[in-house]
Order: C-alpha cells, then sequence, then structure tokens
C-alpha cells in the first residue's frame, strides 16, 4: 500500500482545487444555494488552504491529527445532507473533503516505518559515505571529534523540510556554542543542495547521500517516497529523521517520525545537547 502513496497528493491536490473552484463560482453565481454547495465549501476549503499554506514553506511542522481540518470535512459533508441533497456537492464534500481529508491525515501521512536496529540510542553512529556539494567523496568519519546535530532530509521539493533547515541555520549558533555541527543530508541532486545551502550565510554542513547508498545503510531510505508529478528528483527519498551524536560518534538522540508532518521541535536539541554536557 505504501507504494500508492505516489499516486495520490497531486491528483488529489488538482481535485480539490477544481471543486473548490465550481463550488464557490456555484455559490456566487446562484441565487438560490441549496445548503449542499455551502457544506462542500466548508468541506473543502480548509484543506485547501492548508495545503497553501504548507507550500509557503513558514513552518516545520503541523499536528499529527489536523483536527481543524478533519472536523471542518465531517461539518460539511453533514450539511449536504440539509435541503435537497444535489449530487455533486456532496461528491465534493464526502468523496473529496471527508475522504480526501481522511486518507490525508490518517494514511498518506504515515511513513508506515518499521523498527530501525540500526540507529539505537547509546550505540556508535555506523560509518558511511557521502558527497560534499562539489560530489568528493566523504566518509562520515570526518563528524568525529565534535557533537553533530545531523538532518536527513527530503529535498528543496518538501516544504517542511526545508523550514527545517531554516530552524537550524536560525539555531545554528546556540548549537555551535555547544559544540555541535550542523550537517545536512539528502538524497536530492548536488544541483538543489548547492542552492539550498545558497541561502543560509551561517556554515551548515550540506551534503549528498548520492542514490539513497547512506539512507539505506541506515535503513532510512523511502522508496517510492517522491510523489508523482515532482521532477527532477527521481523516485526514492529519505525517511526524515534527525540524530544527535557526541563527539566520538555515539548516538545520544534519534528521531524516527513516522508523521512527516511531526517533527522536532528546535529546543529539543538544545536539551540534549546541554544533557549530555552535564553528564559528562
Amino acid at each position: 500500500m505504501q507504494h500508492l502513496k505516489r499516486y495520490f497528493v497531486v491528483p488529489f491536490l488538482l481535485c480539490c482545487v477544481l471543486a473548490s473552484a465550481h463550488t464557490l463560482w456555484h455559490i456566487a453565481t446562484t441565487s438560490s444555494v441549496d445548503p449542499a454547495w455551502y457544506g462542500a465549501a466548508i468541506a473543502l476549503l480548509p484543506m485547501l488552504g492548508f495545503m497553501i499554506f504548507l507550500g509557503i514553506g513558514s513552518r516545520a511542522r503541523t499536528s499529527a491529527r489536523m483536527p481543524l481540518q478533519c472536523l471542518a470535512a465531517v461539518a460539511g459533508a453533514l450539511l449536504t445532507l440539509m435541503g435537497e441533497q444535489p449530487a455533486l456537492p456532496m461528491v465534493y464534500a464526502w468523496l473529496l473533503g471527508l475522504g480526501g481529508v481522511s486518507a490525508y491525515v490518517f494514511w498518506y501521512s504515515r511513513l508506515g516505518r518499521d523498527a530501525n536496529s540500526v540507529l539505537v540510542v547509546g550505540e556508535p553512529l555506523p560509518e558511511f559515505e557521502l558527497e560534499d556539494t562539489d560530489g568528493n567523496a566523504i566518509s562520515s568519519r570526518r563528524f568525529l571529534g565534535r557533537k553533530a546535530v545531523l538532518l536527513f532530509y527530503r529535498g528543496n521539493w518538501c516544504p517542511l523540510c526545508v523550514a527545517q533547515v531554516r530552524e537550524l541555520a536560525d539555531q545554528y549558533s546556540e548549537l555551535a556554542d555547544r559544540g555541535a555541527d550542523v550537517i545536512l543530508i539528502s538524497p536530492q541532486p548536488h544541483k538543489q543542495t548547492r542552492e539550498l545551502a545558497a541561502r543560509f550565510d551561517v556554515p551548515l554542513q550540506f551534503y549528498v547521500d548520492r542514490g539513497g547508498r547512506a539512507s539505506r545503510q541506515l535503513d532510512i531510505l523511502h522508496k517510492d517516497g517522491i510523489a508523482l508529478g515532482i521532477s527532477g528528483y527521481g523516485n526514492d527519498t529519505v525517511l526524515p529523521t534527525v540524530l544527535i551524536t557526541d563527539e566520538a560518534g555515539t548516538l545520544l538522540y534519534a528521531d524516527l517520525t513516522d508523521n512527516y508532518r511531526v517533527r522536532p521541535e528546535p529546543a529539543t536539541f538544545l536539551s540534549i545537547l546541554d544533557k549530555d554536557t552535564a553528564h559528562a
């Protein structure tokens, strides 16, 4: 079932846009509007607004269950049962609104992640190989000798990932004061990685996981994780993952989220580093 997600989100969004436009046009141009059309608008518009907000890329996380969108979908679907119950707005509200929102929140957003026996807190982070933005091979042993916050992000196409990178850039001085480097790793092409690195004026370290070799080794590869319609990135990506290691490369923290919209707060990283310093 996981591979079917690749074909879900773009058609779903396109249908939501078309249905919302038709619904608003019908409400605006019809003198006597059946309540079902208002129900369709209530069911569709909060989710469409959320997707637009997500695309802006200003937030790195959302709530897991998205209660506003879910409640609006339920309320809108129920409202279509009033009046004469015309078929089209009921399809919009029940299929795209309630059905689509439920699928997005409770199925599409879930990564289907299995237990990871490779990334174990208290154990050494396995050695792996990356490439720098110029294509030179780099061993993860380079990160030894200092603490490190490693973010495996999906790519520039993911607004939540880019927002999370921006958070780390904003937090860089606080992390550096605690002796930590910020390591950003993605399987996306070198060109896109260089473009993202150019946005920030702090010494973040950007690396490319060519072909997902490191992700596969660490058991965080997301097979067919890139939605159909997103070009230039291939099909596979990485499961969003945050790791924190000490100077010896031992894992202090591992966030292996099973919901791509739910990610750790920036303060969590400072707390982990402070705790390690206190125990040293």
